[in-house]
């Protein structure tokens, strides 16, 4: 294997994302070279650090088809990934993801370049330019400023480059009539100075056929995203430089329904009625206008807008023994989702051509400020250290919409004020080297939160207007606390045991009779040990890390009956989760040419004092539920959180043939399977996902002096429909079942992609 084939002969999966090591001394050419990670906030050998972190470089994330977050659960052991409408709902480890928008916390916090993502809705941003990411599992909040939960997800973008002019565009065209551009320039200006801009646009049809009207126009999930970003970066000197960063993207689909855009069952009386359960009774039967997963009927076509505008500074100053860091951020969000909320081609009001609904969707309009300040050590010495401090504010104006004929406005009884959001940190972690081979690590962390609630309307007036400073306030505080110690068990061998605590503020609740004010904050304990080796003479990577999480006064996503149809939705403290597991990355190259990548993970997860308001339509159930109590609770002990199978798992191969000239084509073929698992925390029949098995494929042809490279892919080869998330919600609608009207619970869901394939082609100049 000549030094350009070993150049781009990179792992494509395996979580590891090694490559071949070159010029190190070794004697054989497939030996895994270090990864360098940034986990921990400073350089490290991702071996090296006592954390379960999958870090995936550019050439991984390219082999592995990811190019947002959606399909990260591929290459990532024990990460589901979840959403609903144009929502992201992760699950990791237990932990799931259940209300979402603007006053949800992430449960996984995302964080780019150091700047933590707000919103399920903005945690979809576009992989373009992205030197790598990087998934830790479990609780980090003596290590990131905002507060991290169930894990952390970091993705670092390639930054301006002093030394050289180069670049790069990629085109791609794929089925449902996609075609996407991609480029980036890096533009060095002086000895100090340096550009560096990258872009991306994204078309495609639906990938949801709407068989409504002829054509493609209002078919579900098809897009069009425009993305850009520039950075500017001066270096004056060795010991300074500043990075200004202005990023913008705009996207527009069809999208579908904000809780999922089909129906596949409603609960009454506690009996599962299988497809649409409140069909309008003009409406065609549920086998015409919701044929499958992939193929709906629906007489008001969706949209969804979202526009996100970012300014970040990042300055860094090092002394001989500490360095400086600030990293400070302005974001504007404003988001707009509109859907046909009957789910079918009929129409609640009568003639479907009124386009009519006192339900279509929410607008909201926010801005984020954040700033974070850390000192680190920067010697060799036994002691290493890191001290922060964070503050992060957020408005929101959002609102619910109507529709009545055909005209979309904020309804005069939701024309609230502003939420806000306030959160400062302090933080510090340090590691002590007891001996050469024992280390000694601990951090800690306080937090201080507040929530502000939408201001309420005055309604002695018309049309009412908000209460200025109103709105119901609610603060928390906690300490947490990281400790733990890392043993060189030989030169390639580390075993680490820690525990840490995690903890997620709580929020406001929407007033309404029967809803609690509002919610505390949610709490783990959370265990590791690991062991992180090199095999086979360097030629193999293998990581395992065994965890116990135990979580308490986790949140529960909660819908109330108002009365005259009308549902409110509310969060509340359900109870207890406790999660124990084992998770497996291997990385091997038995020959130069071939690679081999294998994650696994074990996962018992199951609630345990949990109770829960009551759902009416599931009835009494012994043990359970008795709705004889107008004071009765749903308990869900011994349930599963949603997106918690016991079992997944992903292999990916791949072979290097070398041409004549020099030149590589690379088959390279990945497949995950999952377990079976719930899609609600309800564990009712119906909403369930069977075990299944989603593969990949992709042959790439790499020029000889690495400047071209061109592929051919296709996606879930085996089209398998898989639900990604179930919303179960009290409709304030009845139903019959067996002549008796009970009320009504209503399932949606959102899927995958069914199969699709692409070839694109690459050129780097320079």
């Amino acid at each position: 294997m000549n030094a350009v084939s070993a150049a781009v002969a990179v792992a494509l999966g395996g979580g590891a994302s090694p490559v071949l090591a070159q010029d190190s001394g070794d004697d054989k050419a497939n030996v895994i070279d270090e990864i360098i990670t940034t986990a921990t906030r400073r350089e490290e050998n991702v071996q090296d650090i006592s954390i379960a972190v999958t870090a995936l470089d550019g050439n991984a994330l390219k082999q592995g088809g990811i190019e947002d977050i959606s399909r990260l659960e591929h290459l990532v052991p024990g990460m589901r990934f979840g959403k609903s409408g144009d929502e992201v709902r992760i699950a990791i480890r237990g932990t799931r993801t259940n209300n979402v928008g603007s006053e949800a916390e992430q449960v996984v916090g995302i964080f780019e370049d150091g700047v933590f993502v707000p919103t399920s809705t903005q945690a979809w941003g576009s992989y373009v330019d992205v030197s790598r990411v990087e998934v830790l599992r479990g609780p980090q909040g003596t290590l990131y400023g905002r507060n991290t939960f169930g894990g952390t997800i970091n993705v670092v973008t390639n930054q301006p480059q002093l030394d050289e002019f180069d670049g790069y565009v990629t085109g791609l065209v794929g089925s449902y009539d996609r075609t996407k551009i991609e480029g980036m320039v890096n533009v060095p200006v002086g000895d100090t100075f340096a550009i560096r801009v990258a872009a991306m646009t994204d078309v495609h049809d639906g990938y949801i056929t709407n068989t409504w009207e002829d054509g493609t126009g209002d078919d579900l999930h098809d897009q069009d995203q425009t993305y850009v970003r520039a950075s500017a970066k001066w270096v004056p000197s060795e010991n300074f430089d500043a990075t200004l960063k202005l990023t913008f993207s705009d996207k527009s689909t069809n999208g579908g329904a904000q809780w999922g855009y089909q129906q596949i069952g409603g609960i009454a009386g506690g009996n599962f009625i299988p497809g649409h359960a409140f069909a309008p009774d003009n409406a065609s039967d549920s086998s015409v206008f919701d044929e499958s997963p992939w193929t709906v009927r629906r007489d008001f076509a969706s949209s969804t807008d979202n526009e996100n505008s970012s300014t970040t500074l990042t300055l860094n100053y090092h002394l001989e023994s500490v360095s400086f860091k600030f990293v400070g951020d302005m974001t504007n969000f404003k988001g707009r989702q509109i859907s046909d909320f009957d789910y079918s081609d009929g129409n609640s009001f009568g003639d479907p051509g009124t386009q009519s609904s006192d339900f279509a969707g929410w607008d909201s309009d926010q801005d984020t400020w954040s700033t974070e300040f850390q000192v680190m050590s920067n010697t060799d010495g036994a002691l290493e250290w890191l001290l922060g401090a964070y503050f992060y504010e957020q408005k929101a104006n959002w609102n619910w919409l109507e529709m009545w004929d055909g005209a979309v406005g904020e309804p005069h009884w939701d024309s609230q004020g502003d939420y806000i959001s306030e959160s400062t940190g302090y933080f510090g972690n340090a590691k002590f080297s007891v001996t050469d081979r024992m280390r000694l690590v601990a951090g800690l962390r306080y937090n201080e939160d507040s929530k502000q609630n939408r201001d309420p309307l005055d309604w002695s007036v018309w049309p009412p207007v908000p209460l200025p400073g109103q709105g119901a306030k609610e603060e928390w505080d906690k300490t947490l606390w990281k400790a733990g110690v890392e043993y060189d068990m030989n030169d390639r061998t580390l075993a680490y045991l820690s525990g840490s605590t995690g903890y997620r503020a709580g929020g406001t609740n929407p007033s309404g009779a029967g809803i609690p004010p509002s919610y505390g904050p949610e709490e783990v304990t959370a265990y590791e040990a690991g062991l992180k080796t090199t095999l086979l003479d360097g030629t193999m990577r293998l990581n395992l890390a065994a965890y116990m999480n135990q979580y308490r006064d986790m949140h529960m996503q909660s819908f109330v009956d108002l009365g005259g149809s009308a549902v409110a939705e509310f969060t509340q403290n359900g109870g207890e989760v406790d999660a124990t597991g084992l998770e497996v990355e291997m990385a091997w190259y038995p020959s130069s040419e071939v690679f081999i990548g294998l994650t696994m993970a074990f996962m018992d997860a199951e609630f345990g004092t949990f109770q829960a308001l009551q759902v009416p339509p599931l009835g009494d159930i012994p043990g359970r539920q008795d709705l004889s109590d107008p004071n009765g609770i749903l308990d869900m002990s011994g349930w599963k959180p949603a997106l918690s199978p016991d079992f997944s798992a992903s292999l990916q191969l791949s072979y290097d043939f070398e041409l004549s000239n020099g030149a590589l084509i690379r088959p390279y073929y990945q497949t995950a399977y999952s377990s079976s698992y719930w899609g609600h925390d309800i564990n009712w029949p119906g909403s369930s996902q069977e075990a299944h098995t989603i593969s990949d494929l992709r042959i790439t042809y790499i020029s000889p002096n690495d400047r071209w490279e061109v592929q051919g892919f296709i996606q879930n080869i085996e089209n398998e429909p898989v639900i990604t998330r179930i919303v179960i919600f009290d409709t304030g609608n009845n139903a019959e079942v067996n002549g008796v009207s009970y009320p009504l619970a209503s399932m949606q869901t959102d899927w995958n992609n069914p199969r699709t394939w692409g070839v694109s082609a690459s050129y780097r100049f320079e």
